[in-house]
C-alpha cells in the first residue's frame, strides 16, 4: 500500500434523519405552509398497523395502531411520561382524534380521547422486537462515495434499575452513520433489549440479522471484538471497524509491539467547543507487509493507532486518548482519513440519541419500569429525535417546543396528512 499523498483533511460530521423514512413528499401545514424540513417521511400509520395488538378482543375500545400513533405524536411534542401523554391526548382536538383513528361514539357525534391508562397498559404487553422492526422497515438505503457505517452500541436505562439492586432495562441499537449525506445519516436501524443475565454480546446478531448488511461498515466498541462478530460480518457481506482493549489480551499484545514509529502518520487539527483537537492516525497493514506481524483474527486485513491531543481553551490542560483498533476492509478504502471518520461518527450513536435521550426527556429519571413499556417508550423517542433531526432541527428540545405550540405539527412531520 502506497502512504504518499497523504494528508490532513477535516472530519465532516453529519446529521441523523427519521427511523421510518420511506418515500418522500412535500412537507406542508394544515394551512399549506411548509414545516421546517423539505421533506417527509411515508405515513406513520402504515407502519403501526403492523404491530399485533396483544391484548384480548374482548373489551377493545381503541385499536394498537391507533394508540400508538397518538403516543408517538405526543412523544414529538416533548412528552416524557404516561401522564404527560394522556394530557397531550385528552387535550387533541377533534380533527386530531379523527386522522389517528380514535373511536367515533355515534351516540355523542364526536371522537373519544383514550385514556392514559389505556396507552400504558398497551404499551407494557406490545412486542417491542416487532415495534421496532415495522418502524425500521421505512428506513431509506444511504448513499455515499464511502461504505456507509452503522454503529452498535448499548444503553442501560437507569431509571428501570430497582433502588436496592437488580436487573433494569438494557437496550442494543444501531444507527446509520458516514453515509456522505446528511439527510441519510443517523437512522436508528433496530434496537433490542438485552435480556437479564445475558450480555450485548449476545444480542449483536439477532439485532442485525433484521438489516441488509451488504457492502456496510460495521463499527462498535472493544466488547463487541469477538471472532464470532467478525466471522458473521464477513459471511453477512459486511465489513467491520473494530477498536481493540486488553479484553483481547493477545490481539492487542501483537497491535500494540508493531512498529508505529515507523509508519507514516495521517494528522489533522480542528477547534471547536472551546478545544482545540490534534488527531494523528496510522494504518499498519498484517498481512506479512514489510515484514509486520500477522494475526489469525478472523478477515483483519490493517491494525490502526489513533492519538489524540486535546487542549481545552479555558484552562489550558491537555489531555491525551490512544485507541488500538482492526479493521476488515481491503486496501482500497482504507485511507487513514476513512478509518478516522469511521472511528468519530461511530459515536453519534451516543451524542445525537443517547445523551438526547437523557437530557432532553430525562430517561434516566423515567419511572417507566412495567414490562414493555421502557423499551416502547424508548422507540418512540428515538422516533422523535430522528423525525426532528430530518427536518433541521439540530436543537431538539427547541423543536419539541415547536411541535407543542400546534397539535396537527407533529402529525405533519410524521407524515400522516391533517
Amino acid at each position: 500500500m502506497s502512504h504518499d499523498g497523504w494528508r490532513a483533511v477535516p472530519v465532516v460530521e453529519s446529521c441523523p434523519i427519521p427511523a421510518v423514512f420511506d418515500q418522500l413528499a412535500p412537507c406542508r401545514g394544515v394551512d399549506g405552509e411548509r414545516v421546517v424540513g423539505p421533506e417527509q417521511m411515508a405515513d406513520l400509520r402504515e407502519y403501526l398497523a403492523r404491530v399485533p395488538d396483544p391484548r384480548d378482543r374482548r373489551g377493545v375500545r381503541h385499536s394498537a395502531g391507533s394508540l400508538l400513533a397518538l403516543a408517538a405524536a405526543a412523544v414529538l411534542t416533548g412528552a416524557r411520561s404516561f401522564a404527560a401523554i394522556g394530557e397531550w391526548i385528552a387535550d387533541a382536538p377533534q380533527r386530531v382524534l379523527a386522522v389517528l383513528g380514535a373511536r367515533f361514539d355515534s351516540r355523542r357525534n364526536r371522537y373519544l380521547a383514550p385514556e392514559e391508562s389505556t396507552v400504558r397498559r398497551l404499551t407494557q404487553q406490545v412486542d417491542g422486537d416487532l415495534l421496532d422492526g415495522d418502524l425500521s422497515d421505512g428506513a431509506g438505503e444511504p448513499g455515499g462515495t464511502r461504505p456507509e457505517g452503522i454503529a452498535v452500541d448499548g444503553k442501560a436505562l437507569r431509571g428501570t434499575f430497582p433502588r436496592t439492586g437488580g436487573a433494569g432495562v438494557h437496550l442494543l441499537a444501531a444507527i446509520s452513520h458516514t453515509t456522505g449525506d446528511d439527510r441519510t445519516d443517523g437512522i436508528v436501524l433496530g434496537q433490542r433489549q438485552v435480556e437479564a443475565k445475558t450480555s450485548e454480546i449476545a444480542w449483536f446478531t439477532p439485532m442485525l440479522d433484521q438489516l441488509d448488511l451488504t457492502g456496510k461498515v460495521v463499527t462498535a466498541d472493544a466488547l463487541h471484538t469477538t471472532r464470532d462478530h467478525a466471522r458473521y460480518l464477513v459471511e453477512r457481506g459486511a465489513h467491520y471497524v473494530f477498536t481493540v482493549k486488553e479484553n483481547q489480551h493477545r490481539l492487542y499484545s501483537l497491535l500494540n509491539t508493531l512498529p508505529w514509529h515507523e509508519i507514516p502518520a495521517c494528522i489533522t487539527e480542528n477547534s471547536d467547543h472551546g478545544r482545540t483537537e490534534r488527531r494523528t492516525i496510522q494504518l499498519a497493514p498484517l498481512d506479512n507487509y514489510l515484514g509486520y506481524p500477522t494475526t489469525d483474527f478472523p478477515h483483519t486485513t490493517h491494525a490502526f493507532l489513533i492519538e489524540r491531543y486535546t487542549t481545552h481553551h479555558n484552562t489550558g490542560k491537555h489531555s491525551t486518548h490512544t485507541a488500538l483498533g482492526i479493521t476488515s476492509l481491503p486496501t482500497p478504502q482504507t485511507h487513514p482519513t476513512h478509518i478516522a471518520a469511521y472511528v468519530r461518527n461511530h459515536w453519534h450513536i451516543e451524542n445525537r440519541l443517547h445523551w438526547v435521550r437523557d437530557v432532553t426527556y430525562r430517561e434516566d429519571h423515567s419511572r417507566v419500569h412495567t414490562g414493555n413499556a421502557p423499551r416502547t417508550m424508548a422507540t418512540l423517542r428515538n422516533l422523535a429525535i430522528s423525525t426532528l433531526r430530518h427536518h433541521g432541527w439540530n436543537n431538539i428540545a427547541k423543536g419539541l417546543r415547536h411541535m407543542a405550540r400546534n397539535p396537527t405539527r407533529p402529525l405533519t412531520l410524521l407524515g400522516i396528512p391533517t
